[in-house]
């Protein structure tokens, strides 16, 4: 429990504590309630509203100048048994100022004490990552019900009424952004051709339908491999693909669906400045899927690619990504719970605090990876030193030394020269003491997951920006993206932090196992 004091508003205590039980009990419909602050300048948490029209009702409660704490009732549905889960979502809005973001790493935690267990934590800062969806996803991905094989509609088998009326399967609503449109109909038709059983298509592709236009059409569809697909993809254009495959692990076979966002080098710059706001539109339209690949150049799709995603994501694969397929999956900067790079079952956890000396990782029998010799096509970064900071990255991967953090960032805090900024023993706390608030620093760290009497080495890339870094600077981030990533590459999580109080040893290692499921238990 956190020692921090929380000040509420009048009587809004009592209200929220009962609005906490009407979600928790059987008795009611009421399956959202949220916590805010009295004013941006008030350090008082009001009761912002309660309902039962789940995350999309709630959203209604929520903008971009806000903070707020949230607790959200979902139904997962195990075979014939349905089980109650919980989500805390804190909602930070990308206007909220400076001082009262400060304020969010004190109240979180006692926030979380008041609200009570949960299964799964969300954060995030904008409502288009913040749907029915999602959140189910997420829990779904938590208890390990979200790689079952998707019916003919594009629900989740075993998912209630009630669910699919939430995520609405793959006919989802997506919430309006900016002047973002689609063409329903035809994406609508080209999803249920790919969903149907037996299924009619193989792949759908949808774009925008001009260079300046914000309308996306469906493109084309086609019943052969993602070779078929990649002939369409163009280095001028933005495409979001839907691919069916097939996953076999021992005697059973399952469906399994990736979301593909490709955006080609050469695309118009205005449109390019648009697409992060049209992005959580497009995923929830695309929605239900098992896993996601960014891409910018068609070689960055393959078959082999996918289907490293996808035993990754299942945890029916047991190595980390080889060097080829690593350079070409990158991660989406939200942390959107479909886009998975890890591999995992079921089983106990080993402490944040145990220090373990390195063991031997579970490559499937296979060396450990090299790091990558080359980055992005794109060239945009320039190093110091690199063969000292490839160096520094290979002894973090290294079971021959105790190192198990390496950080790198930009030579005189700007530009785009990337520079070692440390490296060593200690873990998380130890990488943090090098951060400032007005840096960007990128980090790898080694942390041991234990599974029954197996341990498992698994790798977090952090991404750290501070918030009082140049802005021209945080500008151009974006466009190094790519190649920092590749540089990590291959890790099993991320994290984007802005507060070094973010980041912790618990933090990251908790985020591990929940995604690897390894923590399945509700949280005390």
């Amino acid at each position: 429990m956190s020692n921090a004091k929380i000040d509420f508003l009048d009587d809004h205590e009592a209200l929220g504590r009962e609005a906490i039980q009407e979600v928790r009990s059987d008795k009611t419909d009421t399956d959202w309630v949220l916590f805010t602050y009295e004013s941006p300048k008030s350090q008082k948490i009001k009761l912002g509203g309660k309902g039962s029209g789940g995350v999309s009702e709630l959203c209604e409660h929520l903008s971009a100048d806000q903070v707020g704490y949230a607790l959200v009732r979902k139904t997962d549905q195990i075979d014939d048994s349905v089980t109650v889960k919980f989500a805390f979502i804190n909602f930070v809005g990308e206007k909220v100022p400076i001082m009262q973001r400060a304020r969010i790493s004190i109240h979180k935690s006692p926030m979380k004490d008041f609200i009570g267990q949960h299964h799964v934590d969300h954060t995030t800062s904008s409502l288009d990552e913040l749907t029915d969806a999602i959140i189910l996803e997420k829990v779904q991905i938590t208890s390990g019900t979200a790689s079952r094989v998707l019916d003919s509609s594009g629900a989740k088998q075993g998912v209630t009424s009630s669910q699919s009326r939430a995520t609405g399967g793959s006919a989802v609503t997506p919430k309006k952004s900016g002047d973002l449109s689609f063409d329903l109909d035809a994406i609508k038709e080209g999803f249920s051709l790919i969903r149907s059983d037996p299924p009619a298509a193989t792949w759908m592709l949808a774009s925008y339908d001009g260079p300046n236009s914000n309308h996306v059409v469906r493109q084309a569809t086609g019943t052969g491999d993602v070779a078929e697909l990649v002939a369409h993809l163009k280095d001028d254009m933005v495409g979001y693909a839907l691919v069916r495959k097939t996953e076999q692990f021992e005697m059973s076979e399952t469906v399994k669906f990736v979301f593909i966002r490709f955006v080609g080098d050469n695309i118009n710059r205005m449109l390019r400045a648009r697409l992060g706001t049209h992005l959580g539109a497009v995923q929830t339209l695309f929605h239900p899927y098992h896993v996601a690949l960014e891409a910018s150049t068609p070689n960055e799709v393959s078959e082999e690619i996918l289907a490293q995603l996808i035993s990754n994501a299942s945890g029916t694969a047991n190595k980390v990504l080889d060097d080829v397929a690593a350079l070409s999956i990158r991660q989406q900067q939200s942390t959107g719970p479909t886009t998975v790079r890890t591999s995992g079952a079921p089983g106990a956890s080993t402490p944040a605090s145990q220090t373990a000396p390195k063991p031997k990782p579970t490559y499937g029998g296979a060396p450990a990876p090299n790091v990558p010799k080359s980055v992005s096509s794109g060239h945009s970064l320039k190093f110091t030193d690199e063969s000292a900071l490839r160096n520094a990255i290979a002894d973090v991967r290294s079971d021959a030394t105790d190192t198990d953090w390496v950080l790198f960032g930009y030579e005189g805090g700007k530009g785009n020269t990337i520079t070692l900024l440390g490296s060593g023993t200690g873990g998380v706390a130890a990488l943090v003491s090098h951060l400032a608030d007005d840096i960007v620093g990128y980090g790898l760290v080694r942390k041991v997951d234990q599974v029954d009497d197996s341990l498992t080495v698994k790798f977090c890339f952090i991404n750290f920006q501070g918030e009082n870094i140049d802005r021209m600077h945080r500008a151009r981030l974006g466009t190094h993206k790519g190649e920092v990533e590749a540089l990590a590459t291959p890790y099993h999580v991320d994290i984007l932090a802005s507060q070094r109080s973010e980041l912790t040893d618990d933090i990251v290692l908790t985020k591990i196992q929940e995604t690897s499921g390894t923590k399945s238990r509700v949280k005390a």
